[in-house]
């Protein structure tokens, strides 16, 4: 099988973890970051070709691109490679402003995906399927919490950079965001730095998101009628099943541990997209989906402003 050429836009400690996934599944990368500093580290890890100048970065024959520079950067880059037609995925969130939609939309880009990496984890996968076949009864809500100890990424806050992860939970596990929102935020210096909101009636989404936790967390919490599913965290390859309904005894509780796939959702959704360039089937989570989800995240930011 021949090797494709993908480019890669932004190099540091998850631009790596790309570039690391992209060779295993049989590619060449290129790399356009523009702080030089990174260029023989790049080299190093595998990298074909490093470039800092975009330029010259275009005049590459790709068969893809994916974009994880800083979210700050992406409208930029999706104008420069707006005529293109070449495939892109791009890092979640699409952009860090909701004024940044229309502009999206204006370009009308046919062939961009979006990173949203929890929609390709065989843990919330399995929390969506026994969200609705029927095994925990009548959902009544889901609950998430994302916490963790500031941030290495400066141009988003924590509401765009950690709660656009939750809305694509909530949008696999309910098969719908709820329109209903409301929200308390946390500010430092005017900054949000956690977030805690409630979407809907019923079913219910409830998320935390925090910089401020000494101890990351992270957890999915499915509620039923007759059981609750739980997701302890993004490291353990089982879903936890509690079987009872809210008149059941203590002693009656029953419990299952279902496994599923432990390969890291970064590599499925790179094989997805890489796949997609040999001629299968697209990502499915398009550009309209990036838009939808950054839409209820302002809807919530305007929520934490009024």
């Amino acid at each position: 099988m021949n090797k494709l050429s993908i480019g890669l836009i932004g190099y540091g400690i998850w631009g790596n973890k790309i570039l690391q996934e992209l060779l295993c599944l049989n590619s060449e990368v290129h790399v356009l970051e523009l702080e030089k500093g990174y260029k023989n580290e790049a080299l190093k890890n595998g990298a074909t070709t490093f470039e800092t100048n975009i330029d010259s970065f275009k005049r590459k024959d790709l068969d893809g691109l994916i974009i994880a520079s800083s979210t700050s950067s992406h409208l930029a880059l999706l104008k420069a490679f707006a005529n293109s037609n070449i495939p892109i995925f791009i890092e979640k969130p699409l952009t860090n402003k909701g004024a940044d939609l229309h502009t999206i939309q204006a370009l009308k880009l046919s062939n961009v995906f979006v990173m949203h990496i929890w929609k390709y984890h065989p843990g919330v996968q399995l929390l969506a399927k026994l969200a609705s076949d029927g095994t925990l009864g009548d959902i009544k809500g889901a609950k998430s919490i994302r916490a963790n100890w500031t941030s290495p990424r400066k141009d988003t806050d924590s509401l765009w950079n950690l709660a656009i992860h939750d809305l694509s939970i909530c949008e696999l596990i309910l098969g719908a965001i709820p329109e209903k929102k409301q929200a308390i935020g946390e500010r430092h210096d005017g900054t949000l730095r956690g977030v805690t909101a409630l979407l809907g009636d019923t079913p219910n989404y409830h998320f935390e998101v925090s910089n401020r936790y000494p101890d990351k967390q992270r957890e999915i919490r499915v509620f039923g009628s007759e059981g609750v599913a739980v997701l302890k965290d993004e490291k353990v390859d089982y879903v936890d099943v509690y079987l009872g309904s809210h008149l059941s005894e203590p002693s009656e509780i029953i419990t299952k541990r279902i496994h599923f796939d432990k390969t890291p959702p970064l590599r499925l959704e790179l094989q997805v997209f890489v796949n997609y360039l040999r001629g299968g089937v697209a990502p499915p989570t398009d550009l309209e989906e990036g838009i939808r989800l950054i839409q209820h995240l302002v809807q919530i930011e305007n929520l934490l402003e009024a």
